[in-house]
């Protein structure tokens, strides 16, 4: 089973002459990395959010570990979509919040883990994009 399966996958805005993203297929296993290359305006971020759920394709699916996103109820949706997380290109953190507690946030709205659970988490995901572990003690602006 795919861990990422995408199929024909178009969308279309109705003011556009053409469509943004059309007929893109791909498979991903897990372990794979996957990087979508391209000049401003030539559908990546159309594609992303199409396959994240935030955008409605005109046709296509977008199935993950086997499960097709947009045929499946509220509650498998829901299921699906905290398997990933997206950081945008225009993504902003809290100023006013460490950058620790900038990555608690969602911890503390989309997971019941013990808060000690939690800390150790936000310090593996300090180091896996390479800051220091005093990072999560400084600001953003910091």
């Amino acid at each position: 089973m795919n861990t990422l399966d995408v199929q024909n996958l178009s969308k279309q805005f109705s003011n556009a002459g053409r469509p943004a993203v059309q007929d893109i297929s791909f498979r991903l296993e897990d372990g794979e990395i996957l990087a979508l290359v391209g000049g401003s305006g030539t559908g990546k971020s159309v594609l992303l959010r199409t396959m994240i759920g935030l955008k409605r394709p005109e046709g296509g699916t977008v199935e993950i570990l086997g499960r097709d996103l947009w045929s499946a109820d509220a509650h498998t949706q829901r299921e699906i979509e905290r398997r990933w997380g997206v950081l945008f290109q225009n993504g902003a953190l809290f100023s006013s919040l460490t950058v620790a507690q900038n990555i608690r946030v969602p911890f503390k709205e989309h997971v019941r883990l013990p808060s000690k659970l939690i800390g150790d988490l936000i310090r593996v995901k300090i180091s896996m994009v390479g800051l220091p572990p005093d990072a999560g003690s400084k600001y953003p602006s910091e």
